[in-house]
């Protein structure tokens, strides 16, 4: 009772720190909503005196009051329910809301439900069928799948099964009068397929991919070579073991992309015309209607928050090992959290006090920095650093290579860095009026993927997209991940207050609207530095990873060896970067690509939406100025919207191969017998040594 107690103020602190940080950047907004009512005003020619009164007709607040005032004025009338009244729609928020949410509710809960059994099933059965045909028709379907943006799917299955077959309706929700009959049910989910599939079909894929990840580790376990031992049968140890024991992330994923999808619903309402909450929040962003931004927005952060409320409370049913930080650390102190963070700093940078009695690995190993030796048939061989590394990194590089998904991932990639480096010099420079106009591709040497409209070259377009691009990735994935590393192995860990501090400020983030946050932080910012643009893009990001580290780690800190650390007394830091971190390196790792692969779908949304400072170099804009330049409608331009699609989804599925291809690296066992290859393999040296045996 104390832990749900617990739970639930933990869960208010994180809604009203989510509509507190909210109002604060709606009111940063440039020509905010005080602006905006005059503007308002001067186009009428109204006396703008009265404008106080306009502000408590829909903001419920008077603008001049001070700032924070207007804020108590705001919680207080969302406490009884009042949200304002819409200025575009003229209608009270609460009611519009309301009314749109059971709709966005059941699009997104058959799209998650579905996804995440399909997902599932699929992913443990790739894993426990590793390398056969199964596995690569899968794993590369999945990939694929995931590799393409939800809302190109909408478009294609708009055009195709909606405006060409006219086999699902293309706006609304449901065409006939609500009733408890039967028809009307069939009448709304007819209304709801084409949203959903959208969903699903980008979903699951990510989904088998990381449960995939999840039962390849869970493989590797001792456990499940003693219930072979005994007798069990493949598909009870699959259902039983494998399937059971990676459920946890994957279960705090699923409560997380309840966050994403709100988000996304912005764009999928917005291209169904599909009347939920996202609706409604685009018509606010759009007509910078502030009181339903804002309305939304609390909507959305209610149900986002109260799904991880749900995961929290409910971990223990899914894995009784992984218990509650509150149930590990019932009696866990400030003061003790402290102590703990104290020792770990300490064990960072350690001092050299010969007093001090706590071992570490370095201790243990300060004879061995620069030489180490091999014990073989009572001969010691003596390698220094160099050779050691040489070792490793073979191992390594032969780990990765034996692969066929990384070697097809390491082509992508080096495919798109070679055009996004040496491409940019002999490609030349897009132009208006460069060649002919709407030249279809492969028509003309000169202009080999066709041109624009306008003439610009659309090789040159894309290829010149790529620095900008990368950019992006990397600023935005080195910060999201190194953050949420840190973040979520020292609460998953520590515990006890510092993990509540850690969990609460990352539910903060999580509950906050994706995409729509983005938009308005882009609104604010207006930045135009790609490094830039890959911060904002990953504010969204780490702190649905840091939980997932979090999980890993609640189930990793009672493992035998971390026990044995703590017992034999290694520090924090080692026990951590020797016993944990190597142990969540091929989750890190995989989560990378996914992460470039958030960016990449986020960045080129926003510039699609028109959100961020117009450039002529983004796959986004691309994308946009052939929408609006009629490619759904007009079949001779399909190229000009489908060139930049084909170049996001390559670039995509390489990554991902590519993070599948180092998974293997982590993967202790592989890699020790690839190290254990190269150790074998005769030394030149000794080869063409006097006496050597020759073959």
């Amino acid at each position: 009772m104390r832990r749900f107690s617990k739970r639930i103020l933990q869960t208010v602190f994180t809604i009203w720190a989510v509509i507190t940080l909210t109002f604060a950047l709606i009111r940063q907004i440039p020509g905010g909503p005080e602006a905006y009512l005059r503007a308002q005003y001067a186009q009428t020619g109204r006396d703008p005196g009265n404008i106080g009164e306009l502000a408590k007709q829909y903001f419920n607040t008077d603008f001049d009051k001070p700032l924070w005032q207007q804020y108590i004025d705001y919680l207080v009338n969302l406490s009884q329910g009042d949200m304002g009244t819409s200025l575009f729609l003229r209608e009270p928020i609460g009611d519009l809301l309301l009314n749109a949410l059971p709709w966005t509710l059941l699009v997104m809960s058959i799209a998650i439900f579905i996804s995440y059994a399909i997902g599932i099933f699929l992913g443990a059965v790739m894993a426990y069928r590793e390398r056969s045909t199964f596995d690569s028709v899968g794993t590369t379907l999945s990939i694929t799948l995931n590799s393409i943006p939800y809302y190109v799917v909408a478009l294609i299955f708009l055009y195709v099964l909606g405006y060409q077959y006219s086999l699902f309706p293309t706006r609304g929700t449901h065409s006939i009068d609500p009733g408890l009959d039967p028809m009307f049910v069939v009448n709304v989910l007819w209304y709801a397929t084409l949203p959903a599939i959208s969903f699903i079909l980008t979903a699951a894929g990510g989904v088998a991919v990381r449960m995939r990840g999840n039962s390849i580790s869970i493989l590797g376990e001792d456990y499940l070579r003693v219930a072979r031992l005994r007798g069990l049968s493949s598909n009870r140890i699959s259902s039983r073991y494998v399937v059971w024991n990676s459920v946890l992330p994957m279960y705090t994923n699923l409560m997380i992309s309840i966050g994403f999808m709100f988000g996304g619903a912005v764009i999928l309402e917005r291209i169904f015309l599909y009347e939920g909450v996202g609706y409604y929040m685009y018509q606010g962003i759009v007509s910078r209607d502030y009181p339903l931004m804002m309305g939304a927005f609390v909507i959305i952060t209610v149900a986002v928050t109260l799904a991880i409320l749900i995961a929290d409370l409910t971990y223990g049913w899914i894995d009784p090992r992984a218990k509650t930080t509150d149930e590990a650390h019932a009696s866990f102190s400030l003061r003790e959290s402290m102590s703990k963070l104290a020792r770990w700093t300490r064990g960072v940078f350690k001092s050299t006090d010969s007093s001090e009695s706590t071992i570490s690995h370095s201790d243990m190993e300060a004879d061995a920095e620069s030489v180490f030796s091999v014990e073989t048939l009572g001969e010691t061989t003596e390698y220094n650093w160099v050779d050691s590394l040489r070792i490793e990194g073979r191992a390594m590089a032969s780990t990765l290579w034996s692969d066929w998904r990384a070697r097809v991932g390491i082509v992508i990639v080096a495919v798109y860095l070679l055009f996004g480096t040496v491409g940019i010099w002999l490609v030349p420079e897009p132009s208006v009026g460069q060649g002919p106009r709407r030249l279809p591709p492969f028509e003309n040497l000169n202009h080999i993927l066709g041109t624009n409209p306008q003439g610009q070259d659309l090789l040159g377009l894309l290829v010149y997209s790529i620095p900008p691009m990368f950019k992006m990735i990397f600023a935005g994935t080195m910060f999201a991940t190194m953050l949420a590393t840190v973040i979520g192995t020292l609460s998953g860990y520590i515990g006890g207050t510092i993990d509540r501090g850690l969990m609460t400020l990352s539910d903060i983030m999580i509950a906050l609207p994706g995409l729509p946050l983005l938009i308005v932080l882009a609104a604010v910012f207006e930045p135009e530095s790609p490094y830039v643009i890959g911060l904002i893009l990953s504010v969204n990001i780490w702190a649905g990873l840091a939980r997932t580290i979090r999980s890993e780690v609640l189930s990793l800190r009672d493992i035998e060896y971390v026990e044995s650390s703590r017992v034999m007394g290694f520090s924090l830091s080692s026990i951590i970067g020797r016993d944990i971190l190597p142990n969540l390196m091929s989750y890190i790792t995989v989560n990378i690509a996914y992460n470039a692969r958030s960016i990449i779908f986020s960045s080129v949304a926003l510039y699609f939406l028109g959100v961020l400072p117009y450039s002529n170099y983004n796959w986004g804009v691309i994308m946009d100025n052939a929408y609006q330049g009629g490619t759904m409608y007009t079949s001779s331009l399909y190229y000009w919207l489908l060139e930049p699609m084909i170049v996001i989804v390559i670039l995509t599925i390489g990554m991902i191969l590519l993070a599948q291809g180092l998974d293997r690296i982590f993967n202790p066992r592989i890699r020790a017998r690839h190290k254990d290859h190269e150790e074998n393999e005769p030394n030149e040296s000794e080869e063409s040594a006097p006496g050597a045996p020759v073959n």
